[in-house]
């Protein structure tokens, strides 16, 4: 092999190995973003194993408001505290979802149960304060969540969770 085929292979080579080194670094680039996206999603998620917002969700989950005029009419300071906590995580994570930093097999995975049986809870509540505010917008994102989440299950064929049974009584 004469000298000049050997640096026209040589060369040849250098521009594959770049080639293959930038290839590699575009994939791992992709692979952090993918994991970023994922450790702000389970940032965020952290609140919901928190005291306060396990307290928020358990007491919400034992209500009996049927109506938004029985919880304006009956419910407590805390009641409304805890609304305000849930549907505001979960708005949140809708948001998250809605820019793209959460999907929705990673919402499925970490939330669709809470999701579905905070929804049940809150969506009364929530039509009724968007009457009373005029503000169609309020907690859109997460009564979105629970329909594209809906619709993800379907599409996978799993059935959608059933609500939990409420604790007898209101909380207090």
């Amino acid at each position: 092999m004469d000298p000049e085929q050997l640096a026209t292979i040589l060369s040849s080579l250098g521009s594959l190995a770049l080639i293959g080194w930038i290839l590699l670094a575009v994939i791992q680039l992709r692979l952090a973003y993918v994991q970023r996206r994922e450790e702000v999603v389970l940032r965020v998620y952290e609140p919901l194993l928190s005291e306060p917002l396990a307290r928020a969700y358990w007491r919400l989950q034992a209500w009996t408001f049927p109506d938004h005029a029985s919880f304006l009419a009956d419910a407590t300071l805390e009641d409304r505290a805890a609304f305000d906590q849930v549907a505001t995580y979960y708005e949140t994570m809708g948001v998250l979802h809605h820019r793209g930093v959460a999907s929705l097999a990673l919402l499925d995975e970490l939330l669709t149960s809470s999701i579905f049986e905070a929804w049940e809870k809150c969506r009364p509540i929530v039509v009724g304060e968007r009457e009373r505010t005029g503000t169609p917008q309020k907690y859109a994102w997460f009564e979105e969540l629970v329909g594209l989440l809906d619709a993800y299950l379907a599409r996978r064929g799993a059935p959608r969770p059933r609500p939990a049974s409420a604790a007898p009584g209101r909380s207090r």
